[in-house]
C-alpha cells in the first residue's frame, strides 16, 4: 500500500508536490466516503446509495442495484434526472469478462422538429426541446438483461419515496429557487413544491403520488407501462400542446441501443468509456495523450507548471477533437477509432504540448488513424466498431468525413448543464455499473406529464444540417456523460463518472489521473481543485490553484475563469478496489454519499 493510502484523509498529499489548498466551503465528510468488502453504490444521493445496497443486501448484482438506484435518484432529484430523462449505462460483468454499453439518451422520433435549427443561441425551454425520452426503456432493458431480482422489487423503493415523501435537500430547493419559473407553470407542480404558495423548505417532506401511479405502472407492465397506453397518451397529448411533433409511434418504436464500449490502455491498465455520441471519446483521448508523461515526477497539476501544461494541453485538444468529430454514429460517420488510437495521440501530441498562445484550437484529423486502427493490446474484446463501419456509413451519404475545423454552427451545443446525476456500482462477484441520466437543463424544459419532468435533449443537436450532430430522423444527440470503468489484471479497478455537462469528461480524467497515477485516496482525490479547457481561449478554475500556474495559463492564452468549488465542476462519484477491499467516495462538490456492505 503506498504511503498517500496509508495516511488518514486529513494528512493525505499528492506525491511529490504540496497538500491541496482546503476548499473555500466547508463540507462534512460523513457519507462522503466508505469502505467495503463485498459491494458498494456512490449516488447523488443518499436515498439512492440506500437503494442500491438494499438490492446488492437482498442477492441482487450490480446491475440491480444500478436500475434500483437510478429509479430511486429520479424521485428525489427531479431537476437533474427522472423517467423523463436519457443517459447510458457501462456495465462489466466478470464471470463473463465482458463489457456492455446500453445508450438510453433521448431520441429523436420519426419525423422530429427540424425548426430547432433556427433556435439562434437562446434556449428554448418549452415542450419542442424534449427528446422521446429513454431512461425507463433502458433501465428496464438492462435489467431484463442482466438483472436477478424482480422487476417489482428493485422499482420498490422509488415508489415508497415517491408515495411516502422524501425529505428534501439544500439541492433541491436550490433548484427550485433559481428555476422557479420552469416549476411554477403546471398546477400539480406548483402543489408538490409550492404547497400553499409556499415553496418547500429543507427538512420538509415532498410526496409525488402521480410519479408513484407511474412508477407502479411502469413495476407492473415493464415499458409499455410508459411507452404505450394512458401514460404515453398523456405524455405525447402534453408535448403535442407544446409544439412538439412527437407520435404515439415514436414512443411505441423507441429502443435503447446496446453498444461495445469504447476503450484504450493507459500505464497498462483496459479503460472503457462511452461510445459516441456520448463523452467517452473526450476521456481516452485525453488519458492516451498524457500517457507519455511522467506525471509522478512532477507536483500536482493545480501546483506544478509542468504538469498543468500537459493536463490542460490533453484535455484541450481532446475537447477540440470531440466537438469536431462527435454525432451518432449509426446516422453520420464519427472516427472513435481513430480519436482514441494511440497512433492519433502521437500525431497530436506536439498540438496538446504547444504553449503559444492562441484563441482557438483547431481540430486534428483522424481519419488515416480510422482506418488503419486495430484494437490496443488488452482491448480485443472491447474495442469499438471500427473503420469499416464507418466506412459504410459513409458511403450510404449518411455522414461525411470533415476535417477541418467545424463552423461554429457545427460545434456541439451547451445545452446540458449540471443538472445530471451519476452512479458507480459494485457487488461481490466484481461486476461493475457506471451509469449517467440526465434532463440536460435543470427540470429539462419544464415540461411535466405522468408525474415528472422532461428532458431537453433535443436541444443538444448541431444547427447545421451538415454536421454529424445534425437533427433528423431517429438520431441521438451528442452529450458529455461518461461512464467509464478502469480494468487492472483482468478485474475492476475503478468505476467512475460525473454530471457536470462540459466538465464531465475532465472531471473523469482528473480523477483517474489523481488516484492511479498520483496514489490519493478517492475522497482526497476529488478535493483537488479542477480546471475546464475548451477550444477556445477560456479556461474555467477552481480556486485552490497556485498563481505561478494561473500565470503560465496565461502566458498560454487562456483567459481564466475563476471560481469557487462547486457543483458546476462536476460531482463524481467513483469506487475504487484498494488492497482487496472497495473505498468509495462522494464529490464534495454535491449532496452525494457511499454506502457499502
Amino acid at each position: 500500500m503506498s504511503l498517500a493510502r496509508s495516511l488518514p484523509l486529513g494528512a493525505l498529499a499528492l506525491a511529490a508536490c504540496t497538500t491541496p489548498r482546503p476548499s473555500p466551503i466547508a463540507v462534512p465528510d460523513l457519507g462522503k466516503r466508505a469502505v467495503a468488502e463485498r459491494g458498494m453504490v456512490a449516488a447523488g444521493s443518499a436515498y439512492a446509495a440506500e437503494a442500491g445496497v438494499e438490492m446488492l443486501r437482498q442477492g441482487g448484482n450490480a446491475v440491480d442495484a444500478a436500475v434500483a438506484a437510478t429509479f430511486a435518484i429520479g424521485v428525489v432529484e427531479p431537476s437533474m434526472s427522472g423517467i423523463g430523462a436519457g443517459g447510458g449505462m457501462m456495465i462489466w460483468n466478470q464471470q463473463a469478462h465482458r463489457a456492455d454499453y446500453v445508450d438510453f439518451y433521448g431520441t429523436a422520433g420519426a419525423s422530429p422538429d427540424t425548426a430547432l435549427r433556427s433556435r439562434g443561441t437562446g434556449r428554448i425551454a418549452a415542450a419542442r426541446g424534449v427528446a422521446i425520452p429513454g431512461a425507463v426503456a433502458g433501465l428496464l432493458a438492462a435489467h431484463e438483461k442482466y438483472g436477478k431480482l424482480p422487476r417489482a422489487t428493485v422499482l420498490g423503493p422509488a415508489i415508497r419515496l415517491a408515495a411516502d415523501g422524501f425529505i428534501a435537500n439544500s439541492i433541491l430547493i436550490r433548484e427550485l429557487q433559481s428555476d422557479s419559473t420552469k416549476v411554477l407553470g403546471p398546477a400539480p407542480v406548483a402543489r408538490i413544491f409550492f404547497p400553499g404558495g409556499h415553496m418547500v423548505r429543507v427538512g420538509d417532506r415532498v410526496v409525488q403520488s402521480e410519479l408513484a401511479a407511474t412508477l407502479r405502472r411502469i413495476a407492473d407492465q415493464g415499458r409499455d407501462g410508459f411507452y404505450t397506453g394512458p401514460v404515453a397518451a398523456e405524455i405525447v397529448s402534453t408535448l403535442n400542446a407544446g409544439g412538439n411533433p412527437a407520435t404515439l409511434d415514436d414512443f411505441a418504436r423507441y429502443a435503447p441501443r446496446w453498444k461495445r464500449p469504447l476503450c484504450t490502455t493507459y500505464r497498462g491498465r483496459v479503460v472503457l468509456s462511452a461510445p459516441a455520441p456520448q463523452g467517452g471519446m473526450q476521456v481516452l483521448e485525453t488519458l492516451n495523450l498524457l500517457e507519455p508523461v511522467r506525471l509522478t515526477t512532477l507536483g500536482a497539476p493545480h501546483r506544478d507548471v509542468a504538469a498543468f501544461r500537459a493536463l490542460a494541453g490533453a484535455m484541450r485538444a481532446a475537447v477540440t477533437d470531440r466537438d469536431a468529430y462527435v454525432g451518432d454514429p449509426d446516422k453520420a460517420a464519427v472516427p472513435q477509432a481513430g480519436l482514441t488510437s494511440k497512433a492519433y495521440a502521437a500525431e497530436r501530441a506536439a498540438v496538446a504540448a504547444d504553449t503559444t498562445p492562441r484563441a482557438r484550437l483547431a481540430a486534428g484529423d483522424p481519419w488515416a488513424e480510422d482506418r488503419a486502427a486495430a484494437p490496443e493490446s488488452g482491448c480485443a474484446e472491447y474495442q469499438p466498431v471500427g473503420p469499416a463501419r464507418v466506412a459504410a456509413v459513409r458511403d450510404s451519404g449518411l455522414g461525411t468525413r470533415n476535417s477541418s475545423p467545424p463552423s461554429p454552427e457545427s460545434r456541439v451545443p451547451s445545452s446540458e448543464s449540471s443538472e445530471t446525476t451519476h452512479l458507480s456500482i459494485v457487488d461481490a462477484d466484481g461486476n461493475a455499473v457506471s451509469v449517467t441520466n440526465t434532463n440536460g437543463l435543470a427540470f429539462g424544459t419544464g415540461t411535466w406529464a405522468a408525474g415528472a419532468f422532461f428532458n431537453s435533449a433535443m436541444l443538444n443537436f448541431a444547427r447545421s444540417e451538415t454536421s454529424a450532430n445534425a437533427i433528423g430522423p431517429w438520431r441521438v444527440p451528442s452529450s458529455t456523460i461518461a461512464p467509464t470503468v478502469v480494468l487492472e489484471h483482468g478485474r475492476v479497478r475503478e468505476v467512475v463518472g460525473s454530471p457536470g455537462s462540459a466538465a464531465i469528461p475532465p472531471a473523469v480524467v482528473e480523477t483517474i489521473v489523481y488516484t492511479l497515477d498520483y496514489g490519493l485516496d478517492p475522497l482526497a482525490a476529488l478535493r483537488v481543485p479542477r480546471v475546464i479547457p475548451s477550444s477556445n481561449a477560456q479556461l474555467r478554475v477552481e480556486m485552490g490553484f497556485a498563481e505561478p500556474v494561473l500565470d503560465a495559463a496565461r502566458r498560454m492564452g487562456f483567459e481564466t475563469i475563476m471560481s469557487p468549488m462547486d457543483m458546476g465542476f462536476g460531482g463524481v462519484h467513483v469506487i475504487e478496489r484498494v488492497g482487496g477491499r472497495w473505498v468509495g467516495a462522494a464529490d464534495p462538490r454535491r449532496d452525494g454519499e457511499v454506502r457499502g456492505y
